[in-house]
């Protein structure tokens, strides 16, 4: 039995109420869009289920519509693939048009204006999902750790736990003795001073603390990124691993560059970095 073969094998467990298998970004929403996790793991076991599902499904619009519309809407960096959803017949064209950026846009606004697609979307759909607060630590064993390999899911609870503390007579557990150092960042909001050099660690008392700071705010410069995605990275970098692993969409990243006042050439500098449609 070949791959495809298991997955119609098993497409029935999987099916809920209305028959459906839920979307991706449904199913994994801390999972970006163009992780490896989509090609290895449960995340390319998910797709291989979607895929077979979708060519079950009806082709006409109007059910194709209703599908989508029983489940939450998906991050704007998924628009190709609800189009694609939407319009099966046009699935992999690539006829090479010197408009596509311009074509590509027109669908995305389409679909925004069918509340089908959403900024931000992703966060919203796995704190509904969550019962109550589960710990980072219970996944990871140290902040570099969580901050290097769980980003994006790290900062899904650094936004829910900084939306529990401000709203008041919350307090936390106490941290395991390799997170000590992020204790403070996670009681208070206040990540406190932290080393640039140690870029990792920095990120992950950030991420307790409920805001991530941009480099320009603890006065780095654009020449202090180099472009390393090693453990033993400086903030700059950690920074970069950040945006690509939460941006969704270039509306975030727009609000966040005017939220910290970026400057000119950092502003260039992140556009370069989160290529976002």
């Amino acid at each position: 039995m070949d791959w495809k073969e298991s997955c119609r094998a098993r497409l029935r467990e999987h099916l809920d109420p209305h028959g459906d298998i839920a979307p991706p970004w449904e199913r994994f929403p801390d999972h970006e869009r163009h992780t490896i996790g989509w090609r290895m793991g449960a995340g390319e076991d998910w797709l291989g289920l979607w895929g077979v599902f979708l060519e079950q499904l009806a082709p006409d619009l109007e059910t194709r519509i209703a599908y989508l519309r029983r489940h939450p809407p998906a991050p704007v960096s998924w628009a190709d693939a609800v189009h694609d959803v939407l319009y099966p017949d046009e699935s992999g064209d690539d006829d090479g048009d010197e408009d596509e950026p311009a074509a590509a846009a027109q669908r995305r606004a389409a679909l925004l204006e069918q509340g089908l697609i959403a900024p931000d979307a992703a966060f919203t759909t796995w704190l509904g999902q969550q019962k109550g607060v589960r710990w980072p630590w219970e996944r990871s064993e140290t902040p570099e750790d969580a901050a290097r390999h769980d980003t994006r899911g790290f900062w899904f609870w650094s936004r829910q736990v900084a939306a529990l503390r401000s709203a008041g007579g919350w307090t936390p557990p106490v941290v395991p003795g390799r997170w000590r150092a992020c204790a403070r960042a996670l009681e208070s909001g206040d990540a406190g001073p932290v080393d640039p050099r140690q870029g990792l660690s920095a990120l992950a008392r950030f991420l307790c603390a409920g805001h991530v700071k941009a480099p320009w705010e603890l006065g780095l410069e654009v020449a202090d990124f180099t472009d390393s995605f090693e453990d033993d990275m400086g903030y700059v970098d950690a920074f970069r691993l950040w945006g690509i692993s939460v941006l969704d969409d270039e509306s975030q990243l727009r609000r966040y560059l005017e939220a910290t006042r970026a400057p000119p050439e950092w502003r260039a500098w992140a556009e370069e970095q989160f290529p976002l449609e």
